[in-house]
């Protein structure tokens, strides 16, 4: 399958990058998608789905015996987001209940995690943080004198710009050691097939980004997890080694 990487012109959103997924994608997207895990250098894998999966299977990788049996279809990057999000909705009832009771429970652990928090160190109540993605730090501060430090893993982000949920480990504007532990996070995705903690983006709102720090938190067996504000929306990371800075 080739990762060749051009620019086409859409139709609907004009000039974008090439991406490559099969016909079956193409036509219908609310089923699994199998593809690499987004790169720097190449952020949008070919994708295909279980019927063409079989042929890669057979052979274990993409090669001269196999591609033939795959009829390819191009989308812009743009059209490649939108209908890989949309394989949320390959969940049955029994899949989706699975997935909500689980997100239910890592909510109710959040939850007392940031009540301990609070109490033991007045989270929330201080006036600036500052973080350091190189460190993986952020700093608690009142009138210049810093409070309270933790290690932060950044575990996504939620755009109120495109409505989006971003996964940190498909942003390469994260610095790696910043976003290297929530690759734990995908993984349990994989394990369970729970595709919201796979698919890198997908149409979300603040409620479903403190949701997914939940997911984080637990799994990372974090102190807890903190929210932070821009001009586009909300960063969340999830908190360790918290400790008073005096």
């Amino acid at each position: 399958m080739s990762d060749e990487r051009e620019q086409i012109s859409c139709d609907t959103h004009g000039k974008a990058f090439t991406t490559y997924v099969c016909a079956h994608l193409a036509e219908v997207s609310v089923q699994r998608w199998h593809c690499s895990f987004p790169s720097e250098d190449n952020p949008w894998p070919d994708a295909w789905c279980d019927k063409c999966n079989e042929a890669f299977l057979r052979e274990g990788e993409w090669n001269e015996r196999n591609e033939g049996e795959v009829k390819l279809k191009l989308l812009c990057h743009h059209c490649y987001e939108r209908r890989k999000a949309e394989s949320l909705g390959r969940l049955g009832e029994e899949q989706f209940a699975r997935w909500r009771s689980f997100v239910d429970d890592c909510q109710l652990e959040l939850q007392q995690k940031q009540d301990a928090l609070s109490r033991q160190y007045s989270l929330g109540m201080h006036k600036r943080w500052d973080w350091d993605q190189e460190r993986g730090e952020i700093v608690f501060s009142n009138d210049g004198i810093a409070a309270l430090i933790a290690k932060v893993t950044f575990v996504g982000s939620i755009s109120t710009k495109s409505g989006t949920w971003l996964w940190s480990w498909a942003n390469q504007h994260v610095m790696e050691s910043a976003r290297s532990r929530i690759y734990e996070v995908r993984e349990l995705g994989e394990s369970r097939d729970f595709p919201h903690l796979l698919i890198p983006k997908w149409k979300a709102n603040e409620v479903d980004g403190w949701e997914m720090a939940a997911v984080a938190a637990h799994v990372l067996s974090a102190a807890g997890v903190y929210r932070t504000p821009g001009d586009t929306g909300f960063t969340f990371m999830a908190l360790s080694d918290v400790r008073r800075a005096q």
